[in-house]
């Protein structure tokens, strides 16, 4: 990923609710950044789990590092997948 959305920008909505969910399953939701793709029933959100702070772009991240969070058009979360 090269540009992470903002937590509090255009995707905020979707972000909350993966976070949420992030928040119960995993122990690194504090150092994530967040890409959001739309879909034609709701958003896929992945949580890329930095692991590189000091680094820039995908770098920052581990390959396998990463949660795939699924959310309806409602913004229910309707899938989970830890990556890494």
């Amino acid at each position: 990923m090269e540009h992470a959305e903002d937590p509090k920008g255009r995707f905020k909505e979707q972000i909350a609710a993966a976070k949420a969910l992030l928040d119960q399953k995993e122990s690194w939701g504090e150092r994530a950044e967040w890409e959001v793709i739309k879909t034609s029933g709701g958003w896929q959100v992945i949580a890329w789990r930095i692991e590189h702070p000091d680094k820039r772009g995908p770098d920052r991240y581990l390959p396998w590092g990463y949660s795939l969070i699924e959310l309806d058009s409602r913004m229910v979360t309707v899938g989970y997948k830890a990556k890494g």
